[in-house]
Formats: structure tokens, C-alpha cells, sequence
């Protein structure tokens, strides 16, 4: 019989003795509707123009969080015909806001049990949340296992004043349990997985 104290790791929301973090992280993310694709850095800007592409996407706004990688990724884009801003420059603009097609956020982690990925204030309160696609880029090297690793690092995450864990797009129901994607966050969720450091 297990110990009490140490019952949550056969929770749903752990990583099982044979998982493979990103397997399983992608696996979990497919699960709730989101996409995702791993690629080196030399391949990320083309991933990035591949996902906005999919999505007719015409105006992107990239945020704080993607660091030194934001004018690179700006330039590229922008070079290619994308109406690209930096999110908080327009974030209290809510007309600019509204006309957005996507966002491009970094992420402070992600949840290889559950395919969630976890924001913080350097991509602005509704960096990843307002547009009809948010596509992420996580560098796999802050892909937790599970709820809990992850609740043991909060305070050492440097997310500011909030943190916001996504799951999969955006999804709301109402009483008579009629499923509606996308009225409170993204319709689409596209995780690129960086095996590398997100740099310029």
C-alpha cells in the first residue's frame, strides 16, 4: 500500500514512472485540443510563420517574456508581411487588441503531465489570452514533470504579480452543457517546443 503523504504521485497530474516528459506534454496537449511542434533554434522562426500561416493570421503581437529573441522574431516577421507589435505597447489600446490575429509569448514553464504552460507578467496580463492564437514557444529545458514540481518552484518562477497556467484553448460551458471554444482565451493553442535557448 502507498504511503499516505506520497499518494499524489500516482495523480493524473504527475508524470508515471516510464513517462517521457515531452511525450507525454505533447500527448496532453493534443488531448485538449492544442498543437504543438518541436524544433531546434535555427528552425524557430519558421515554425512561427507556419503556425500564424495556418491560422490566416495577419497581425502578431509578440511579448516582453521572448527577451533578447523578440527583435529577431519581430524583424523576421515583419520581413515575411506580418503587421508585428510589441504586446505592451498596444496592450491598453483595446481597439489595437481586438484587431489582433495572434500573440507570440515565451512562457516561464510547462506541465509534461497535464500539456499546460504557465505565463507570468513579462507577457502582460492577457498576453496570451486575448488573440484567437496564442502560440507559445517553451524551451524544453523548463518542462516540469508535474502540478507539483511545479508548485514547488512558483516563487522562484520571476512571474511578477501573477502567473497564469494554460491548458489547451480556451474553453467555456454554459448550464445546459454546451461547449464553446474560445469565448474566454485563444480558440488555438500552438506550443513550440525549443530544444535549445531562446535567444537571438
Amino acid at each position: 500500500m502507498s504511503d499516505p503523504g506520497e499518494l499524489w504521485r500516482d495523480a493524473p497530474t504527475e508524470l508515471a514512472p516510464d513517462d517521457d516528459p515531452t511525450e507525454r506534454f505533447i500527448a496532453e496537449l493534443a488531448q485538449v485540443g492544442g498543437t504543438s511542434a518541436l524544433v531546434s533554434p535555427r528552425d524557430l522562426v519558421g515554425e512561427v510563420h507556419a503556425a500564424l500561416g495556418d491560422a490566416g493570421a495577419g497581425r502578431v503581437a509578440l511579448t516582453a517574456d521572448l527577451s533578447d529573441a523578440r527583435p529577431a522574431i519581430a524583424a523576421a516577421l515583419a520581413a515575411i508581411g506580418y503587421r508585428v507589435s510589441d504586446y505592451e505597447a498596444i496592450a491598453d489600446d483595446r481597439g489595437a487588441v481586438r484587431m489582433l490575429d495572434a500573440t507570440v509569448t515565451g512562457c516561464l514553464a510547462a506541465v509534461a503531465a497535464t500539456g499546460s504552460i504557465v505565463t507570468g507578467g513579462a507577457a502582460g496580463r492577457g498576453g496570451a489570452l486575448v488573440a484567437p492564437l496564442h502560440v507559445c514557444i517553451v524551451e524544453r529545458r523548463r518542462l516540469l514533470d508535474g502540478l507539483a514540481d511545479l508548485m514547488r518552484i512558483v516563487p522562484r518562477l520571476g512571474g511578477g504579480s501573477m502567473i497564469a497556467l494554460q491548458t489547451g484553448p480556451s474553453r467555456t460551458a454554459d448550464i445546459e452543457k454546451t461547449l464553446i471554444i474560445g469565448v474566454h482565451g485563444p480558440k488555438r493553442v500552438h506550443v513550440i517546443l525549443l530544444d535549445g535557448i531562446l535567444d537571438n
